[in-house]
């Protein structure tokens, strides 16, 4: 049996002026561009771990529960985790050419086609860390200001929920 994905029900804001964001993780909350892009130009070995890949039932724009993939992946530079992301990927995406992404970056397939529009940003502090803690086999987690961001990439009646959570690693790497 499937284990559930880490619940991301974090409570979202629009603006990191909402938040008390570390000064130094600001501009990578607030950037708009490819996490990708930005890891990997700052490491000499940037990987994707896939955790899980899962289909569920979820709520996204407002709309009614639909049918999508749930992507997990660890984010690694030079073999530190920096990243937690979540992805929710509607079935119309998947027809798209998002799907069984394996470990290429998602990022790498959205930010190559000008046709994904972007939502906002939406961003939260990771309140219940547990999860997470278990996950990483890490219990300093627990105690640590973890925060996140999510938006929504759309092309028509495609959807990409894109949520990454960032540990306190990413400094080091950005």
């Amino acid at each position: 049996m499937l284990k559930p994905p880490i619940s991301i029900d974090y409570s979202w804001r629009s603006s990191l002026c909402e938040l008390a964001v570390p000064a130094a993780l600001k501009p990578i909350l607030g950037d708009t561009g490819s996490l990708t892009a930005r890891l990997k130009s700052k490491s000499e070995d940037f990987k994707v771990l896939l955790l899980n890949e899962q289909p569920i039932k979820a709520k996204l724009l407002g709309n009614e529960y639909g049918d999508y993939i749930c992507r997990e992946v660890l984010l690694l530079c030079d073999d530190v985790i920096q990243v937690y992301a979540q992805s929710w990927i509607s079935l119309p995406a998947c027809e798209k050419g998002v799907e069984q992404l394996g470990e290429t970056p998602l990022g790498e397939v959205l930010f190559q086609n000008a046709l994904w529009q972007r939502s906002e940003l939406e961003l939260a502090e990771v309140e219940s860390r547990e999860e997470l803690a278990q996950l990483l086999n890490r219990s300093d987690i627990k105690r640590m200001p973890i925060f996140a961001r999510r938006r929504i990439f759309s092309q028509s009646d495609a959807h990409v929920m894109v949520c990454e959570v960032f540990l306190p690693e990413v400094l080091d790497a950005t």
